[in-house]
């Protein structure tokens, strides 16, 4: 199956007090797509119009301060599914690129759940 559609990326958020597009650039390179025949069964029901991902980052300046990531996808106008989790210690003292592998396991977690949904006969978009 092939998707003729792209994904609209929008990137919100700060980490330390590196600039923006630094940072976009180090969360792109992180970016995972959709691997399985499910996952892109599932993408190609929400793919027309393009889907929308917003994924945040929210890393505060100082050491030992927590931070969180979170992706939302939307299609149509409507929220679709959601992921969010911490980030690992090494994302939590490193340059903005240490939160690549973050932004991969989320977005890997995020099409794996949508994939199960669909799976299990559930509605693409709640």
């Amino acid at each position: 199956m092939t998707i003729q559609q792209g994904i609209r990326l929008h990137v919100n958020g700060m980490y330390g007090g590196y600039p923006h597009s630094v940072f976009r650039d180090a969360v792109l390179q992180g970016v995972a797509c959709h691997s399985s025949e499910a996952e892109l069964h599932a993408l190609g029901l929400i793919a027309t119009p393009a889907p929308h991902l917003h994924i945040a980052v929210m890393r505060p300046i100082g050491q030992g301060q927590q931070g969180a990531i979170s992706a939302r996808l939307y299609s149509r106008g409507h929220f679709v599914i959601g992921e969010r989790m911490s980030l690992s210690p090494l994302a939590r003292s490193q340059s903005p690129f240490s939160i690549t592998s973050d932004v991969n396991l989320l977005m890997a977690r995020l099409w794996d759940d949508l994939a199960a949904r669909v799976g299990r006969g559930g509605p693409v978009i709640p």
